[in-house]
């Protein structure tokens, strides 16, 4: 039985990267908002699993009742599905994508940190962005929901040498980045490996760990710059008409 949750969701979640990217969605933003939604997922066997779902994009976390899951997905036709390892999900509708779960590596670098610019210049990460990824949407979305979680302490955004990293949270030591871009007329004088190096050896001084997914196109660039794979899973996208 599937059923939307407005507190005790913490106690709910597993100590994995899906269950800790739906708290840092809870920190921002709490359960009082219609785009931002937190469900249970209980089985007659007496397991549990959290669904979270925010604007088009859902993540579950647990051991959750497929059946349930796939009346939800059909309902709410979510742009895409991050799934916890081991549970199978229907591809009906949906393409696989494998991507690899890769924990930084600090290196030599020339980046110092304090150089580093920190929850600024959004308009000039937003451009490298849009040069780097499709389907980013509209810049005043993007920067509504960034600042909203830039000032909720969730997360922080970096610039340096024309490139742009995203800390989406740190929780536990763990820390997981994303949007790593660098602007089309910067790329291939290594700044985006510069500032990763960077931002590896600041948290690592601090007890932490830097996590970041990269699909299968872009595993190589990490593997050549001596990041670790600790783990792999299947990010689910909606095929479009």
């Amino acid at each position: 039985m599937i059923k939307q949750i407005y507190d005790g969701i913490a106690e709910r979640l597993t100590d994995s990267y899906y269950g800790r990217k739906i708290m840092a969605a809870y920190k921002a933003y709490g359960a009082g908002y219609d785009f931002c939604r937190f469900y249970s997922c209980e089985s007659s066997d007496g397991s549990f699993g959290t669904v979270h779902i925010y604007n088009s994009s859902m993540v579950i976390d647990g051991k959750v009742n497929m059946d349930d899951i796939t009346v939800l997905i059909k309902m709410t036709k979510p742009v895409n599905i991050e799934i916890s390892g081991g549970t199978s999900l229907p591809p009906d509708g949906y393409k696989m994508c494998r991507r690899t779960l890769f924990k930084a590596v600090p290196n030599k670098t020339d980046v110092v940190f304090n150089n580093v610019t920190v929850n600024s210049r959004g308009s000039d990460c937003y451009k490298i962005l849009a040069e780097g990824f499709e389907n980013m949407g509209s810049f005043e979305d993007w920067y509504v929901d960034i600042s909203h979680r830039i000032r909720h302490g969730v997360s922080e955004l970096y610039y340096y040498g024309e490139t742009t990293v995203t800390k989406n949270f740190d929780l536990d030591g763990f820390v997981f980045i994303s949007h790593i871009a660098t602007a089309k007329a910067a790329r291939g004088k290594g700044s985006a490996r510069r500032l990763l190096y960077c931002l590896a050896e600041k948290f690592e001084s601090e007890g932490k760990s830097v996590h970041l997914f990269a699909l299968d196109h872009r595993k190589t660039f990490y593997e050549a710059i001596g990041f670790e794979p600790v783990a792999e899973d299947i990010l689910y996208e909606l095929i479009g008409d």
